[in-house]
């Protein structure tokens, strides 16, 4: 009797579990938003999350873009190109529509867009309703993937989620950090109250969360790491020597190490500039490829890391490197490298494994979590062993098969994996 009183439970949770209505979110993807040229990770992260979320069946998404007046107009077009997530119906006002025709005529004249209508649009953002139209009764709940939330989206009472991605710009030392972006930071972190829940994408975030707000509930912060796109960083063909013509300028078929950064201090690049001349000390035709940051001459990129001299022999810069031009110079490097001194995920590290890159990393904060044991870690101020290990690189033969325990590694990153995280930490806040 009680096998059979247990099978009718079983068979009511399955049914009842399978007739739920899809849950109905509003996704902000504030970051997908900017310009393709100067997109980062984090509008990868943000479209990744919002299309894999799309392809269930337990899920309605809608995604707007409400982090920056802008990104509210070109948030439609950058989703149409990629037909899968849809775009909320925001509606907005005269004086939005003109910012809006001032910002394009200001981006396109090709010079920079003038300090006044920049401040303009920061004043704009802090009085706007950037879910005008929206009615509130259509979602169950709201998910942020950076952006803090607005004052009206907090007053339709819904259960909110922040994706908080690192702490880096309070952590560090001022002198590493722009003001700025420590302000946009505090603002996120600040901003997030205690009936909300957070989304941290690693352990390390989540104890730096909590550590500096100690009176926060640790039951509503969780971690769900970010995923990896395993169908666009995979083995490219150029791996196997043929597709070289995709790769950037100046990139060739000769072995070199790679690393892609955004030339802030904390990325410690520096590190390898500086132990470069020893490298080719002992392999004089060692090449490093240092992919993106916002560079127009070897000089600019010496002066962003704080030379007063031009770069050593040997390192070839690409200034910005597009989503589809990246995995190719992933499977194409002898070794990735990425000496970070602080980092709340480290997606290049992941995009590199999903290529078969090898990885060589810092062993600091969050890095040692996405690496596993799938690569060499580091000290990230031990200039010695980076030499060592880079050496040991040129060393071998060029390879020209990818590095097994890495894919193993980026395997388990799967953006559908991550979303089904997602859609449980959904359930868990509407039903708490």
């Amino acid at each position: 009797m009680n096998v059979l009183k247990d099978f009718a439970r079983w068979k009511v949770a399955v049914i009842g579990e399978s007739h739920r209505a899809p849950l109905r979110l509003l996704l902000d993807v504030s970051p997908a938003a900017a310009p393709a040229a100067s997109r980062t990770g984090l509008a990868r992260v943000a479209l990744e999350l919002g299309e894999a979320l799309a392809r269930r069946d337990d899920v309605s998404v809608e995604a707007c873009a409400w982090g920056w007046v802008q990104a509210t107009f070109d948030l439609p077009g950058v989703l149409a190109e990629r037909n899968l997530l849809r775009a909320a119906s925001v509606a907005t006002t005269n004086l939005e529509r003109a910012f809006s025709t001032a910002w394009r005529a200001g981006s396109q004249s090709g010079g920079r867009v003038p300090r006044w209508l920049v401040s303009l649009g920061q004043a704009l953002n802090q009085v706007r309703n950037p879910v005008r139209g929206l009615n509130p009764s259509s979602y169950d709940i709201v998910h942020s993937t950076y952006a803090r939330f607005p004052r009206s989206v907090r007053q339709w009472r819904k259960p909110l989620v922040t994706t908080l991605h690192d702490l880096s710009p309070l952590a560090l030392p001022t002198t590493l950090v722009p003001t700025e972006q420590a302000a946009i930071t505090r603002r996120i972190v600040d901003g997030i109250r205690p009936s909300d829940w957070v989304a941290c994408v690693s352990d390390h975030t989540r104890r730096d969360l909590l550590h500096r707000h100690r009176s926060r509930s640790a039951e509503r912060v969780v971690v769900i790491p970010n995923g990896v796109n395993l169908q666009r960083f995979r083995l490219s063909p150029s791996r196997r020597r043929d597709g070289d013509a995709h790769l950037p300028e100046g990139v060739t078929t000769e072995p070199f190490v790679l690393t892609l950064s955004s030339l802030a201090p904390h990325k410690n690049l520096r590190l390898l500039v500086e132990a470069w001349p020893r490298v080719r000390l002992r392999h004089s035709n060692a090449k490093l490829v240092v992919a993106g940051g916002k560079t127009a001459s070897p000089s600019d990129l010496a002066a962003a890391i704080g030379r007063r001299a031009e770069l050593p022999d040997g390192i070839h810069f690409t200034g910005f490197v597009s989503d589809e031009a990246l995995p190719m110079l992933l499977s194409r490097c002898e070794a990735f490298l990425f000496p970070s001194l602080y980092e709340g995920f480290g997606l290049p590290v992941l995009e590199a494994m999903a290529c078969g890159a090898p990885v060589i990393a810092s062993n600091r904060t969050s890095i040692p979590e996405v690496l596993g044991g799938a690569g060499v870690l580091l000290d990230a101020e031990d200039e010695n062993a980076w030499v060592d290990a880079i050496c040991a690189v040129f060393d071998r033969a060029p390879r020209r098969e990818p590095d097994q325990g890495a894919l193993t590694r980026a395997s388990e990153f799967s953006w559908d994996r991550v979303a089904e995280q997602y859609v449980a930490l959904y359930r868990r806040a509407v039903e708490s």
